[in-house]
């Protein structure tokens, strides 16, 4: 029996909710997909993120840092929230070591991460950065190493890796859809009459509103996760990088079928259920309920937008590099090439957006991301 499907009957009986199963399927400490000792991230993974196109894309994120802790009064201090391989963070740390030594020397660089391989992955970055990285396993222990954090928390693909409910609207009624075990294959879906009243008010609150057969994504644990940040957090930035769509774009005719999918090997794969804790599993933010949910937690939304906007608006043109060598491998035409690729149209970054939520940041109208022309060099 699949190791998934037996951690599941040990917890409890059938039926479970997608939740259910994509928390054990990813989470659980000794199947879940994320806490296993394999590359999940880049070429020998399963997927890729923007981070792993170039350094380039970390060191815009750091030069955007550098000028909102010029700026504001916060302390110089960054949470990373889910920090996988380590990339994004020692691409920002070399920024403001080569860039900003005075912002570097007061920099302390949190990265909260739940899988113990990752953490394990971590202790070079951490050697190499001295006591200005710590590695926790969750952003509870981040709170018990700083309480009453004023900086930035960031994240980049954390929110579409959180277990969902998967949702129906039936004829006057809304349905849940139900994972049990199956029997040619390993487990299947049956559809449900919903009584977790957590989601139905959830479609009450947040919405969207489902035309009749339409499917979508509930994700109980978002909100969680922002009223956590939101109790912690006593002003500072939440940066998310994330894919996601409004309640309007969750009801086009493209997306009856919902955004729950698995990815192995760098292929999509539309069943959730196949493979259980042998691929990654994902849906879209809802990004209207992920502002409304950060607006009543005390957050006042700053910015959102495409990534490629936001690159471009954070300087991305300005680590264009004259190229004197003609050889197409050498450094300068492979990051001239990848600052190409993240503003692209219909490039990776179009498929991603940039959400700023902001507390007590008084002087967010003067970010460089709103005042500096991108064009000019």
């Amino acid at each position: 029996m699949n190791d998934i499907i037996s951690k599941l009957l040990a917890q409890s009986d059938p039926p479970w909710s997608y939740a259910e199963y994509i928390n054990t399927a990813l989470y659980h400490a000794d199947a879940g997909y994320y806490m296993k000792e394999k590359t999940k991230l880049g070429k020998e993974g399963d997927f890729y993120t923007s981070n792993h196109v170039h350094p380039v894309f970390a060191r815009t994120f750091a030069r955007f840092f550098a000028d909102v802790f010029k700026k504001e009064e916060f302390t110089p201090a960054i949470l990373e929230a889910g920090g996988g391989d380590g990339r994004f963070a020692s691409n920002v740390l070399s920024y403001f070591k080569d860039e900003e030594p005075e912002l570097y020397e007061e920099i302390v660089y949190i990265i909260a991460d739940a899988s113990p391989y990752h953490r394990s992955t971590l202790n070079n970055l951490a050697e190499a950065y001295g006591g200005k990285v710590q590695i926790v396993s969750s952003a509870a222990f981040a709170r018990k190493l700083m309480p009453g954090f004023s900086g930035i928390i960031f994240s980049n693909e954390l929110i579409d890796a959180l277990p969902v409910h998967s949702v129906v609207q039936g004829k006057g009624e809304l349905l849940e859809a139900v994972v049990l075990p199956g029997e040619e294959a390993l487990l299947k879906e049956e559809l449900r009459v919903c009584e977790n009243e957590q989601v139905i008010n959830w479609i009450n609150d947040y919405g969207p509103v489902l035309p009749e057969g339409f499917r979508t994504e509930v994700n109980l644990e978002m909100k969680e996760l922002l009223k956590e940040f939101a109790s912690w957090q006593k002003s500072g930035l939440l940066v998310t990088v994330d894919y996601g769509y409004t309640n309007e774009q969750l009801t086009l005719p493209e997306r009856k079928e919902g955004s729950l999918r698995g990815y192995y090997k760098h292929q999509m794969v539309n069943s959730p259920l196949e493979m259980p804790g042998e691929m990654d599993i994902t849906s879209h933010v809802q990004w209207d309920a992920f502002i409304k949910i950060g607006e009543d937690a005390g957050y006042s939304l700053i910015y959102h937008d495409n990534q490629d906007k936001f690159l471009l608006n954070g300087g991305l043109f300005k680590f264009l590099q004259e190229v004197r060598d003609p050889n197409p491998f050498s450094d300068s035409f492979r990051q001239n090439r990848a600052i190409q690729s993240l503003v692209q149209p219909g490039g990776i970054s179009s498929a991603f957006q940039v959400n700023i939520l902001g507390r007590d940041a008084a002087r967010a109208d003067e970010y460089k991301i709103f005042t500096e022309d991108p064009y000019s060099l």
